[in-house]
């Protein structure tokens, strides 16, 4: 199954709009205020995904873009002698700096990790449990299907699916710990 840009593009929506969230309510009191500039912030996001350089951590890659959200949001609210709690632009580039230090994955993007260590687990696999594997994820094939293609029983490619499951579960844990089950 071939995933699409927009895929991608929300399952990183999901992954960084609270840390976000709680970058631009550092800097932006008003929550009502912070929600619009994280909307904002993504939405600016998508329309320039293809200026992305996906060597660089997209969680930085987007608070640069909610920095410059923040300071027009600062910009406006002064034109508009709107009371606001402004912040110096020093102070948000510290909070921007401490939120890169805190956030910051010890092995990089949690993605680009999880999938580089399926792809190394995959080949500790026999070749029979790598086969098994592809044809039931990659192919979409049903365990009775896969059974009647290679001449073995049911139970027994079920089986077979079962260890290379519980191998790769655990050869990902042993590269990347505990917290990889929570991707």
């Amino acid at each position: 199954m071939q995933r699409t840009r927009e895929d991608l593009f929300a399952v990183l929506v999901r992954e960084h709009e609270a840390g976000l969230l709680a970058f631009v309510r550092a800097c932006v009191h008003d929550a009502a205020d912070a929600d619009d500039l994280v909307q904002d912030t993504f939405v600016t996001a998508w329309a320039q995904l293809a200026e992305y350089e996906v060597d660089r951590p997209f969680a930085a890659w987007l608070r640069g873009i909610a920095r410059n959200k923040i300071a027009d949001y600062f910009r406006r609210s002064t034109a508009q002698r709107r009371h606001v709690h402004i912040l110096p632009p020093e102070a948000v580039a510290g909070i921007a700096d401490e939120f890169e230090r805190l956030s910051r994955p010890a092995r990089g993007e949690v993605f680009r990790d999880c999938f580089a260590a399926l792809r190394e687990c995959l080949e500790t696999l026999s070749a029979a449990e790598r086969e098994v594997v592809e044809r039931a994820y990659r192919q979409n094939q049903t365990c009775r299907t896969i059974a009647g293609e290679v001449g073995e029983g049911v139970e027994a490619i079920k089986k077979r699916l079962q260890r290379a499951r519980a191998a790769l579960r655990d050869c990902i844990l042993g590269k990347l710990g505990p917290e990889a089950l929570h991707v």
